[in-house]
């Protein structure tokens, strides 16, 4: 029995060791399948694209639009060349979209099913896309 005064430290690591790290060697962005992110990224393309076709032919419309067309390709094109680069070198087992809209996915409120989880992650962007719709078409029509 050892006595109550001793404690019990860890040994030091050696320098040349590292810690190790959380999530090394995970893909960013596997936790949803590809096909997710794909539709998230069109989501916002369709809110880009609809402003495009709304606002493009006013002359005052032109650098913000230009603007947010630039900050949309570096916002999305960052994380998929990240993504990119990440899947090149681990190679990743696919999951099959049908595979994932049945299976259930685990979430801070508790699990769901991979397509509530789907219909959770696209409601913001669909309906910033439908939004955008319908304020350039109210726009046209007002002209």
């Amino acid at each position: 029995m050892r006595p109550a005064s001793h404690v019990d430290t860890p040994s030091p690591r050696p320098a040349n060791e590292e810690a190790p790290r959380s999530g090394y060697g995970a893909v960013p962005g596997a936790e949803l399948p590809t096909f997710v992110y794909i539709s998230v990224v069109a989501a916002f393309g369709w809110v880009l694209l609809a402003s495009l076709l709304a606002f493009a032919h006013q002359m005052d419309a032109d650098l913000a639009l230009g603007m947010a067309s630039v900050l949309g390709i570096v916002f999305f094109g960052l994380p998929i060349i990240i993504h990119h680069a990440a899947v090149t070198f681990s190679h990743p087992k696919a999951e099959r979209p049908r595979e994932f809209l049945a299976a259930p996915v685990d979430t801070a409120t508790g699990p769901l099913s991979g397509a509530s989880a789907w219909l959770q992650v696209l409601i913001i962007p669909l309906s910033l896309a439908l939004a955008a719709t319908l304020i350039g078409a109210a726009s046209l029509l007002v002209r």
